[in-house]
């Protein structure tokens, strides 16, 4: 694995980032990537009750593409590593440094604001295991086209022997695979009413591929390849992060009623603020974070000229209730 593996964000013919509200209570990020991060899009739409910002201030049903374009203009991914979702290092294995946010991983924060008396939102959907690259779907998903790569070196590349890849052995592998995402709760310091401290905010990392076996330190993938390409006996990392790789399911009969808490990403928090109908909005805000994890076994060399779609679907419901 080499030192400065980057993906170059870019859109096929133009970028589309994507928050569309298709009822009061849901909303999706979709994102089209290859080489450079060009053009993208925030938009809502079916109604008000569910509105985007990117400052907290204006908030709006869509969000103009300059705006956004000039935000990402010089995001180039690269392969890092993160334990807590929030700090992130360059160099994969071979750490080397902090990682600039926006120039090695993508990152950006959202605020969200809601008349609906549900104030809980959700991850929802992950469908990535169904969706084809060219022909996605809603829900939630990171898929990619895929690159053809043969290897110059033994290795292993699961935990069974039949696992074993051979030099000269050609395979399809997927960018998506090493994709990590996470999700960090942040106090709206714009809003009066938030009093909560950074002790009760929230940070989860999701890995959508749902295999665990192949997850961060796997001790065989691209940990394997390094070690055979370099002759570098490296040791796997001791400290592992929590990573989600389910997501949260809802009541059949009560679709606003969450049976878990496991992908709820922030609860919005009071504002005293009315619209013209006396209805109280609530707001909140998040960080998301979207990097190539340089521990996960599928980051190998070779998915740096793959594409890449990610889609996030996020629901307003009422949280499960915990003992």
């Amino acid at each position: 694995m080499r030192t400065f593996k980057k993906i170059y964000l870019s859109v096929l013919s133009f970028l589309l980032i994507s928050i569309v509200f298709g009822t009061a209570s849901y909303a999706w990020l979709t994102m089209s990537v290859v080489n450079n991060l060009e053009n993208l899009s925030l938009t809502a739409s079916s109604g008000n009750e569910l509105e985007i910002s990117l400052d907290g201030d204006t908030y709006s049903t869509s969000i103009e593409n300059y705006v956004l374009d000039e935000f990402l203009r010089d995001v180039r991914l690269q392969d890092v590593t993160s334990v807590d979702g929030v700090n992130f290092l360059t160099g994969g294995i071979i750490q080397e440094g902090p990682a600039i946010r926006n120039s090695d991983y993508l990152s950006f924060d959202i605020y969200f604001r809601t008349i609906r008396r549900e104030n809980s939102i959700y991850l929802i959907n992950n469908v990535s295991s169904i969706v084809e690259y060219d022909e996605p779907d809603i829900g939630t998903f990171i898929v990619s086209r895929g690159v053809s790569w043969t290897a110059k070196h033994n290795f292993q590349n699961g935990p069974e022997l039949s696992d074993m890849v051979l030099q000269g052995d050609t395979g399809v592998y997927h960018a998506s695979n090493s994709i990590r995402i996470s999700v960090q709760e942040l106090i709206n310091t714009q809003n009066e009413l938030d009093h909560r401290s950074l002790d009760d905010m929230k940070i989860k990392i999701f890995d959508l591929s749902k295999d665990m076996t192949r997850g961060y330190g796997a001790p065989y993938g691209q940990f394997s390849y390094f070690q055979a390409s370099t002759q570098t006996s490296l040791d796997l990392p001791s400290v592992v992060p929590e990573t989600i790789y389910e997501l949260t399911e809802f009541h059949e009969l009560n679709p606003y009623q969450a049976l878990n808490n496991t992908s709820l990403l922030t609860t919005l928090q009071p504002t005293g603020i009315y619209d013209t109908k006396d209805r109280e909005y609530f707001t909140g805000k998040v960080r998301i974070n979207i990097w190539i994890e340089g521990w996960d076994a599928d980051a190998f060399d070779s998915i740096s000229t793959d594409r890449i779609r990610i889609q996030l679907q996020f629901k307003v419901a009422n949280p499960a209730i915990t003992n």
